[in-house]
């Protein structure tokens, strides 16, 4: 009879690894999504032409909130400002931009009913999408488990079970409220 030693405690590491990364890419996508309010991550889309190269905008310059519908772009190399008025202007975010000096001055125009109903859809597409990958990591989890079962106690196997259940669950639970606070966010503006 073979002994093989397996790690659990690892495995169960590892999906728990593989499920955070999917929320915090939800995390991510959802901050992209506008509510109105003026935000420096409203901007973290868009790619700047300088010094021979595409440069995220937050390499070439600060971005500060000056009130709830403007942002202002601080660019340090003033060689740099035309660049980064266009790549504002050509990133279709319908964010209008202008040029003050080493700065661009970029006014958020607010929601329209439309663009909000819009934005939840999205934003019930990303959650949808997360729950898919966190999904597929438990099939792939319940998989392993499956296939070492030979090598697992019982107990043990139905333990690893129940715990990425348990992950799973959590996970959901946290993509419904992250949904529902960017619900929230989008209809109270």
């Amino acid at each position: 009879q073979r002994v093989v030693e397996v790690d659990t405690e690892a495995l169960m590491k590892e999906y728990e690894t593989k499920m955070d990364k999917s929320v915090g890419m939800l995390d991510d996508s959802l901050r992209t999504i506008r509510a109105g309010k003026a935000t420096p991550q409203l901007l973290d889309s868009i790619k700047v032409n300088a010094y021979e190269s595409q440069l995220k905008l937050e390499e070439v310059a600060t971005i500060s909130v000056s009130d709830a519908t403007t942002l202002m772009v601080n660019v340090f190399d003033e060689t740099v400002v035309d660049a980064v008025l266009k790549a504002v202007q050509t990133a279709d975010l319908g964010f209008t931009a202008s040029q003050n000096g080493q700065s661009v001055k970029v006014s958020i125009p607010p929601l329209t009913k439309d663009k909000r109903v819009q934005y939840v859809k999205l934003a019930k597409d990303y959650c949808e999408k997360t729950k898919v990958a966190v999904r597929n990591v438990r099939q792939a989890a319940m998989k392993k488990i499956k296939g070492l079962k030979s090598d697992l106690s019982e107990d043990v196997a139905r333990g690893m079970e129940k715990d990425i259940e348990a992950m799973v669950k959590k996970m959901n639970g946290d993509i419904d409220s992250a949904f529902k606070n960017k619900e929230s966010e989008l209809s109270s503006v």
